[in-house]
């Protein structure tokens, strides 16, 4: 209890919360905290009222913030006794983005899941044979690229480019190229930490790649919806998972 006591005293580095989306916010700033080494497992956070005070907002702002970090396998709040930490996200969270940037990151995956799964539905139902056998090549270049760690993004962001371009609608083009900021930022993090983690880790997003492609080339539109939302949901897993 006194370790607890002496970390809650330790003064605490907070930047100021900006844009609108607060408790995207505050979620990053205290995922930072966390891959950063301010908090070790098992720790216990500050309450609602203190971190509240701490970030100059309300109390429902900031429980939505500690319930996406809940819902990420991150913390546990605990009846009576306050909320603790489980596990810590990857340190290179930290040595790629800010809090804030990390925060738009993370609306993006909300605008992506929506746009990219119905891109991936109409791309299966409309993609010509000249464009999957380009969307073949990309897929295998990203593979190369994955395995000897060169080119990653480029290949990464092309693949589901082509995906768009496969949609024969021009207007999803020019949406994914307004998110490619967000996107490259992302993959670079997703690739960084996957290229130190196991060889099962890197099978698995090579995978998910694949079944995507396999249901678009099959003509099947709700699997190839169902594999890129599934997709997009496990890479977002992957930036905050410390495992394999």
């Amino acid at each position: 209890m006194a370790a607890e006591v002496s970390k809650l005293d330790t003064p605490l580095a907070v930047a100021p919360v900006r844009k609108r989306r607060y408790a995207d916010e505050v979620y990053a700033q205290i995922l930072m905290q966390l891959s950063t080494g301010r908090y070790a497992v098992g720790d216990r956070l500050p309450t609602e009222k203190e971190l509240s005070s701490m970030y100059n907002v309300s109390r429902p702002i900031v429980r939505e913030a500690l319930q996406n970090l809940q819902n990420d396998g991150l913390i546990n709040a605990r009846r009576g006794s306050g909320t603790f930490v489980l596990r810590l996200p990857p340190r290179e969270i930290a040595h790629y983005t800010d809090d804030a940037r990390f925060a738009q990151y993370m609306r993006a995956y909300e605008v992506r899941q929506c746009l990219e799964s119905e891109i991936a539905r109409l791309a299966a139902l409309r993609i010509t044979q000249s464009r999957l056998r380009r969307l073949h090549q990309v897929l295998e270049q990203m593979e190369v690229a994955l395995r000897t760690g060169e080119g990653a993004l480029e290949a990464d962001f092309e693949f589901h480019m082509e995906i768009a371009r496969a949609s024969e609608n021009d207007l999803f083009e020019k949406q994914m190229m307004l998110l490619k900021p967000d996107m490259l930022g992302t993959m670079r993090i997703a690739s960084t930490i996957t290229g130190t983690r196991s060889e099962e880790r890197k099978n698995k997003v090579l995978k998910e790649h694949r079944d995507i492609y396999d249901a678009i080339s099959t003509g099947d539109g709700e699997l190839a919806k169902l594999y890129m939302k599934y997709h997009l949901v496990s890479v977002r897993h992957r930036i905050i998972d410390q495992g394999n």
